[in-house]
């Protein structure tokens, strides 16, 4: 199985995070940020401006490089009868978006997509949300801490 490069969007607005609701027959449904997988000839920027389009629906402004973040599967207590085989590298940038009135129109979203879905900053452990190694830089990036840029390793 080869590695696979990915890019990820955090958008904070009104102290709630934008989540992708996605359904899994093993655990139910989670939240994860949007993005998805970079495509042959794509650089970062344009793969995440892509999957917003399609996952979201809208158009975004990438402001900050933030996180690389791995997820290899097998080494995830839960997720390695699931995904043994998985192994991608997600490049996580902080976004803005441009027109809002779009958010939930998705131009093509993933199968397993479910909805869009707003979630309160200070209720993020409270739900299903991946990565969840990710949610205390979360909160400090929507009380305006700049952060630096951080290799979180192997998280989930």
């Amino acid at each position: 199985m080869k590695v696979r490069s990915g890019v990820k969007g955090i958008v904070v607005s009104k102290n709630k995070l934008l989540t992708i609701k996605k359904y899994d027959q093993v655990f139910g449904a989670d939240f994860t940020l949007p993005g998805g997988g970079q495509e042959h000839g794509e650089n970062l920027i344009e793969s995440l401006k892509r999957e917003f389009l399609e996952e979201v629906g809208c158009r975004i402004e990438v402001k900050q490089f933030a996180f690389v973040r791995e997820y290899i599967g097998r080494n995830h207590h839960g997720n390695s009868m699931v995904d043994p085989n998985t192994h991608v590298v997600d490049h996580i940038f902080l976004c803005d978006i441009l027109d809002e009135q779009n958010v939930g129109h998705g131009t093509a979203p993933d199968e397993d997509h479910l909805d869009i879905e707003w979630i309160p900053i200070s209720s993020l452990e409270e739900y299903r949300f991946f990565p969840k190694a990710l949610i205390p830089y979360i909160r400090e990036i929507a009380e305006g801490n700049i952060i630096e840029s951080i290799y979180t390793g192997d998280i989930n």
